[in-house]
């Protein structure tokens, strides 16, 4: 082997030395693993930072820890930066922010705006990005932060697991609501919104869910908020912009006699500019789905082609009447528009949304939108009428 092989391996066989091992020096025992982080405005004009902790399953003695397996602590400061530095400094260990994936926001924190947390974030190169983002109506986000759940483990990863169950990725809403805002389209965004529901007791804490998934808190583009959403409404607006979840529509039987309810899937939504008129856009809405019928209480019997048709009807109508009761609240109430309206026009009508964009606001308010729905029904079950029902109580005459 000539002397230039042998300098190049042995150059090699250096730089693996060097390269292997930990390049951190601290131990994971002298870090305390942070697992989500809450911002709450205090009356007296602080941020009151709250940081949920996990704890070991097990201590050094081999004693077992408290069930739930997280502590929560809270600092208090003039910026977001003050606030993180008095919780470091009641926090024994060196605080790891790789593993957090929730950020809550206190309701009078989002109706302040909170700009300063997401420029405080994004500077850090410490902390991550995918994160699930929450807002606390009518209550703290210290609060959900202390909160348990009949789970135990750590409380904001059942929450974080409970969104992810009925909306699919939810680790993508704090860059969802980074780009909203860098984008300049003067538009609204939307993100989850939870309640506390249940004063427990010291006893029964734990035993339920304190806080509940009541729908959507709507932001406007400075991060303020400005009013929210329930179930059915938010719902809608994830089909409207084509966000894959779990939506059920229910219709009252056309004959009187129960409900239907049907799960929906293959949804789809499409805007559509038909005109403009006086300077303010003429646009339609179509919206299509298949139907899979999971419940019928009526009478009716769903084999009978003609009650399939008037129920695939009757879904239809009320599909279109909570879309038109929607699109009402965001021009009527909200003032704002989160319907990925304003994102269409962006890139499809880059012409005319250069005109709109600066009073954006006040156009989609005065703007006509019609609503176009076409459901169909694919699946009923293995019956067509009750299974607990009598062939004599069974309505044929449709």
């Amino acid at each position: 082997m000539s002397i230039a092989k042998k300098a190049a391996l042995m150059t090699w066989c250096t730089s693996l030395v060097l390269l292997s091992g930990c390049w951190d020096n601290q131990e994971l025992n002298d870090q305390a693993i942070q697992l989500s982080v809450g911002v709450d405005w205090t009356d007296h004009n602080t941020y009151l930072l709250s940081n949920q902790f996990a704890l070991n399953e097990k201590s050094g003695d081999g004693q077992s820890q408290p069930q739930e397996r997280f502590y929560t602590e809270k600092a208090e400061g003039k910026t977001p930066m003050q606030a993180l530095s008095v919780m470091q400094s009641k926090v024994t260990r060196s605080i790891n922010r790789g593993q957090r994936r929730s950020l809550i926001i206190g309701e009078k924190m989002a109706a302040k705006g909170f700009r300063q947390i997401i420029d405080f974030l994004l500077r850090n190169p410490g902390s991550p990005l995918r994160m699930d983002l929450i807002i606390v109506k009518n209550g703290k986000a210290s609060d959900m932060l202390e909160s348990k759940t009949p789970f135990g483990a750590q409380s904001l990863r059942e929450y974080y697991k409970l969104h992810q169950t009925n909306y699919g990725p939810v680790d993508t809403t704090f860059m969802s609501l980074v780009r909203n805002m860098n984008e300049g389209r003067n538009v609204a965004f939307f993100m989850p919104a939870v309640e506390k529901i249940n004063n427990a007791s010291p006893k029964e804490e734990g035993k339920y869910a304190t806080f509940l998934f009541i729908g959507a808190a709507v932001l406007d583009n400075n991060t303020k908020l400005i009013g929210y959403l329930n179930i059915e409404e938010t719902n809608n607006n994830l089909w409207i912009i084509n966000w894959n979840h779990r939506h059920i529509i229910t219709v009252e039987a056309p004959d009187g006699t129960g409900t239907v309810s049907a799960e929906l899937n293959g949804m789809k939504s499409a805007w559509k500019l038909n005109n403009t008129k006086g300077g303010s856009p003429n646009m339609l809405l179509s919206l299509s789905a298949k139907c899979d019928i999971v419940e019928n209480t009526s009478t009716m019997d769903l084999l009978n082609v003609n009650v399939l048709n008037l129920i695939q009807t009757e879904m239809q109508k009320e599909a279109e009447r909570q879309m038109k009761h929607l699109i009402f609240k965001y021009q009527e109430e909200l003032k704002g528009e989160a319907l990925g309206l304003g994102d269409y026009l962006y890139r499809n009508h880059p012409e005319l949304w250069r005109t709109l964009m600066n009073r954006w606001q006040k156009v989609f308010q005065e703007m006509d939108i019609s609503v176009k729905v076409k459901l169909r029904v694919t699946r009923f079950g293995l019956t067509g009428s009750g299974g607990y029902l009598k062939p004599k109580d069974i309505d044929a005459r449709h």
